[in-house]
């Protein structure tokens, strides 16, 4: 396993330097999202994500979007799941991609199929251009779930000027301050501070406990940015015990490695082999006993999961991998 490694990466580099066309890259990682398949299917995500992301066409892309959307359905990934189907509906049978609303209808109970379907074709194409046709279609249906589900597309689509527009348009749906807060942080650290005066200037107003543990959260992340790792951590560890305690532990553990302080986040938390979160998993290697060779052959999917935003602490937990 360890000499596969060593050469995929090689290939890598060798089809790089050698100005192969993007198809080449693809086919590789593709082989390697199958080869990684034997040994653990979850990690074999990423390699598949990378492959799709060189722009595979004809059998290859057929390939990779079927494995990809049986491991998503595999693991639970609902929300990637959604994403490519929508985005390749011709390689992606509709009756596969039924289990997908039917559980997004379970988690927003009750709102219907219809409703959800209709608020994803609309969120899927808003911008901060193009929103109002949401906007209104949301204030006609007046639900916070509705508007939650809303705004976790927008989210994962980086649309965080729209998330503002609509809530700007019925604040009377801000349930909490997470969605309106993360937007403003993701479109500049002076944006997101100075909301975090205008919510903390707010003492008049009564807050429930998700609402505490979302501020707190959001003042982590503030401290994040301003690379003070010791108010981070405070503040997220205080987040959880307010609420979303997963999330809360999982940040605190970031801030903790950007520190320097690996050996307090593995005495602190517990980490479990987890069957749809890569990061708890390879957390969970980092702090078993026989962590220096553990996580060794998951090694080029950790590399891809380092470079996504959020992730740059795994450089800290697993040198080499850049």
């Amino acid at each position: 396993m360890k000499r596969y490694h060593i050469s995929f990466h090689c290939l890598i580099f060798l089809l790089y330097v050698m100005g192969y066309t993007p198809s080449v890259f693809a086919n590789s990682y593709y082989e390697a999202g199958y080869e990684m398949e034997q040994l653990n299917t979850l990690f074999a995500i990423p390699l598949y994500e990378k492959a799709l992301t060189e722009k595979p066409s004809g059998k290859l892309q057929k390939a990779v979007v079927s494995r990809l959307f049986f491991l998503y359905k595999k693991h639970g990934k609902l929300l990637d799941a959604l994403f490519l189907g929508s985005k390749y509906p011709n390689l992606i049978p509709t009756k596969e991609r039924s289990w997908i609303w039917t559980n997004l209808a379970e988690i927003y109970r009750p709102i219907s199929v219809s409703e959800l379907s209709s608020t994803y074709v609309l969120a899927s194409k808003s911008s901060p251009e193009k929103y109002l046709e949401l906007s209104e279609h949301l204030k006609n249906a007046a639900s916070q779930k509705l508007y939650e589900f809303a705004s976790i597309i927008l989210l994962k689509r980086k649309q965080y000027k729209a998330i503002l527009s609509i809530y700007a348009e019925n604040p009377g749906m801000v349930k909490t301050p997470l969605f309106i807060g993360i937007s403003e942080f993701k479109i500049g650290a002076d944006s997101g501070k100075e909301f975090l005066k205008t919510i903390l200037g707010d003492t008049d107003r009564e807050r429930t406990d998700q609402e505490k543990s979302d501020v707190l959260y959001l003042m982590g992340v503030y401290y994040r940015q301003t690379a003070d790792y010791d108010l981070s951590a405070r503040y997220f560890r205080m987040s959880g015990s307010f609420g979303s305690k997963p999330r809360g532990d999982l940040e605190t553990t970031k801030s903790l490695v950007l520190k320097g302080n690996s050996k307090e986040m593995c005495s602190t938390f517990k980490f479990t082999i987890s069957s749809s979160d890569e990061i708890e998993t390879l957390l969970n290697f980092y702090c078993s006993p026989n962590a220096n060779s553990s996580w060794k052959p998951y090694e080029p999917s950790i590399r891809i999961l380092a470079e996504r935003e959020g992730n740059e602490f795994l450089t800290l937990l697993f040198p080499g991998i850049n």
